[in-house]
């Protein structure tokens, strides 16, 4: 199991969150996923889950560790601002990869709308 360690740590009182920049040594394994990373940052913080999000996880050239940037949203309501795309890459794998597939089928949905109404 890996651990996280936080690096900085700042609250956004406008956006109602705390910002964390946190480091996670990963010596001889993978990189862990962020619905991983998430799930540790919730447990560290007492947070619930749909209130945190890891917005950047990137491996460090060289070094056997990630650097990452989180958001830990004082209640969900407030986490209703991240992008699609953060909420989808913070899913389980198996349902981003549902997540995915709708929202592909919206956006070819809304192309044939597109390309129907212009006649």
């Amino acid at each position: 199991m890996v651990e996280v360690r936080i690096v900085k740590e700042s609250d956004n009182p406008l956006l109602k969150r705390r910002e964390i920049l946190f480091e996670v040594p990963h010596p001889e394994k993978p990189t862990p996923s962020i619905a991983e990373v998430r799930q540790m940052i919730s447990a560290m913080k007492g947070a619930p889950l749909d209130s945190v999000y890891v917005v950047v996880l990137k491996s460090m050239a060289g070094r056997q560790s990630s650097r990452g940037e989180a958001h830990v949203y004082y209640s969900p309501e407030y986490a209703k601002i991240e992008p699609t795309h953060v909420k989808v890459a913070n899913l389980p794998p198996e349902e981003k990869k549902k997540a995915k597939e709708e929202i592909k089928k919206k956006r070819m949905e809304m192309k044939a709308k597109a390309v129907g109404g212009k006649k």
